[in-house]
């Protein structure tokens, strides 16, 4: 019985001692838990927005090749003489190809080509999105109603127009364009100020060029059509 008394068991000190360590290291093991699947969320968003800015530049770069194609054809038809140049751009006219004719290409890519920076924005739903129906907004208050998982997309677009010293050479108008995708709470916070890589989940740079051509020997009043220089 004299052995069996001097037995000793944990004391409750080192009881409460032992279970604050595994608190403890279960506590480290869920923080680095949550901090890798909070990393594994930023990085899908990541690739969804850079999917995402790469489908609103290709239709930029769809639309304006669009507007040349069409240009093209009313000329190739007036110099066939199947084309009555002179009510062509009547508003009127079910043939009529644009809101400003004949068409400006690099109108598809900012609504005021000539101005020297130009910033719009548009809500991206990533539930539901369509490149063919995202539509810019000339402030940020058009942006500023998205819900939690939207995604705005800015677009920055920088102009230079060159005038030729030989007026034999063409007048050339070039578009640097960024593109920037940002969320909720990074446009909340930046708005269109910053498109850097710290303020953004992905960006994008294009560049947009087209010289001026005079086809009013054809079309009557064509004589600034810009023509892209595209692939």
């Amino acid at each position: 019985m004299s052995g069996i008394n001097s037995q000793k068991g944990f004391t409750l000190t080192e009881i409460m001692i032992a279970l604050a360590i595994m608190a403890l290291g279960f506590l480290a093991m869920a923080q680095m838990q949550y901090l890798s699947l909070r990393q594994k969320q930023q990085a899908e968003l990541g690739t969804v927005a850079t999917n995402v800015v790469q489908f609103i530049a290709d239709r930029d770069m769809e639309e304006v090749k669009r507007a040349q194609l069409l240009n093209s054809t009313a000329f190739m038809k007036a110099q066939a003489g199947r084309l009555d140049p002179s009510s062509y751009c009547l508003s009127g006219n079910l043939e009529r190809m644009c809101d400003a004719c004949p068409c400006d290409p690099l109108a598809e890519v900012t609504p005021h080509p000539s101005q020297e920076t130009e910033t719009t924005c548009a809500v991206i739903d990533i539930t539901d999105f369509d490149p063919e129906k995202v539509v810019f907004k000339t402030t940020e208050a058009g942006c500023s109603g998205s819900t939690d998982d939207s995604l705005i997309v800015i677009k920055r677009v920088n102009s230079k127009t060159v005038e030729p010293a030989d007026p034999n050479e063409p007048t050339v108008t070039t578009l640097n364009v960024t593109y920037g995708i940002k969320t909720k709470n990074q446009f909340e916070e930046t708005g269109f100020d910053s498109l850097s890589i710290k303020d953004t989940l992905a960006t994008q740079d294009m560049v947009f060029t087209a010289h001026e051509e005079d086809w009013s020997q054809y079309l009557v009043g064509w004589s600034h059509v810009n023509v892209p220089h595209v692939p």
